[in-house]
């Protein structure tokens, strides 16, 4: 367990020390390309949004529509979906001189509004957002935690959960609901489930325990340090009862385990199941009586388009991330949400989608008023107690 008299450290002292100790290894090269950058901030190509984050999967297959709806050339650079990556290159390597929006997920920017690295949302520039389902306007997440300013504009998102093999396991498929025992605490997928090799697990496994009254959890997506030590130890102890197959790293990996037989139950992407069943194999998203991952990814502004010249840009891309065409392609291919999941149908239905990708645009609407709808829990991606968390999961990976 935690020494509950250990002082906590901020979100502000972790960037800190992190950003120091990052800046350290490379100090050199990384003061000169920062001072480079800077002076090169104003050298914006007007007519084109140059955005940092998010994941492959934010692709609605290529950037056409967008282009041709907006007038605007997309310039999407990938980052890895970890905020201390992400925190690195906006504080450190100076992103925000390259790019006009910065996107990863919603809840890390406590710290870059804390550093002012972000400028606030005018939500009045995108039409789209008036229609947005006030369960996802007024998310936490978007603000800067302690304001009810928007910081960010959500992009995608989804209610995660796990896939499945329902024949296998001789459990119901959607919408019948199943427990997320499957992965943590069940005889039937001993030895065959799979969770994440980050810290998030801890998170999961808390809402999982919380449930079903295994621990006392106030708020999981944002732990004390001695709560996430007990989960530590409780997914320690089903660690030692061979529950668990492997610990995934990447998307990749969610798929080869799933196509490979490694695994009857596992914590994964939603379009993961999707890409797995065109490889073949039998396996559904669940629904389930405890709780959803709920989370989406933001677009930010960094306090530097100020300078680019091109706001009007910048909020003309976020108002189409928010409609109605984006929504109607990146459903049927990601099994994602978008803000504007009426406009997405209304989208598609004027274009005459087939069945298929209708139910799935439609399958969105019903994650609004189903799933998101349940208590537990917006996702946090930068909790309090960070190292702690990052702490516990190294002790549980490595135990």
């Amino acid at each position: 367990m935690a020494n509950s008299d250990k002082p906590k450290i901020s979100r502000r002292r972790f960037v800190k020390r992190a950003a120091a100790a990052t800046a350290a290894i490379t100090a050199a090269p990384m003061i000169a390309k920062g001072l480079t950058r800077q002076a090169k901030a104003s050298g914006h190509k007007p007519g084109t949004i140059r955005l940092l984050g998010g994941a492959s999967t934010m692709i609605p297959g290529d950037w056409t529509q967008f282009e041709k709806d907006t007038g605007l050339k997309m310039e999407l650079t990938l980052l890895k979906d970890d905020p201390g990556v992400f925190f690195n290159d906006v504080m450190v390597n100076d992103a925000g001189s390259r790019y006009d929006i910065i996107a990863m997920l919603a809840g890390v920017q406590g710290p870059l509004v804390e550093g002012d690295w972000i400028i606030p949302i005018d939500h009045s520039r995108i039409p789209n957002w008036a229609g947005v389902e006030p369960g996802v306007k007024n998310n936490p997440q978007l603000s800067g935690m302690t304001t009810d300013t928007l910081w960010g504009v959500p992009i995608y998102m989804n209610a995660d959960t796990f896939g499945y093999f329902p024949e296998k396991l001789s459990e119901p498929r959607p919408p019948e609901e199943v427990s997320w025992s499957l992965v943590f605490d069940d005889e039937k997928t001993l030895g065959q489930s799979a969770v994440g090799d980050n810290f998030y697990t801890l998170t999961f496994a808390a809402a999982y325990m919380k449930y079903h009254k295994l621990a006392t959890i106030d708020k999981v997506e944002n732990m004390t340090a001695s709560e996430v030590a007990s989960v530590a130890d409780w997914m320690i102890e089903r660690k030692k009862a061979g529950q668990f197959r492997t610990y995934w790293s990447t998307f990749d990996d969610q798929i080869s385990n799933f196509v490979n037989g490694e695994t009857l139950a596992q914590v994964c992407w939603e379009p993961a199941v999707k890409e797995s069943r065109k490889q073949g194999a039998d396996i559904e998203y669940a629904w389930t009586p405890e709780f959803y991952i709920k989370w989406m990814t933001s677009g930010f502004i960094p306090v530097q388009a100020q300078d680019h010249g091109n706001l009007d840009e910048i909020y003309r891309a976020f108002d189409w991330f928010c409609g109605g065409a984006y929504g109607a392609l990146l459903g049927p291919l990601r099994g994602y949400a978008t803000p504007r999941p009426d406009l997405a149908l209304d989208w598609a239905k004027e274009r005459d989608y087939s069945a298929e990708d209708i139910k799935a645009i439609s399958d969105n609407l019903d994650k609004l008023k189903y799933k998101y709808a349940q208590p537990e829990f917006w996702f946090r991606a930068v909790p309090d107690t960070l190292a702690e968390h990052e702490r516990e999961m190294a002790r549980f990976l490595n135990t």
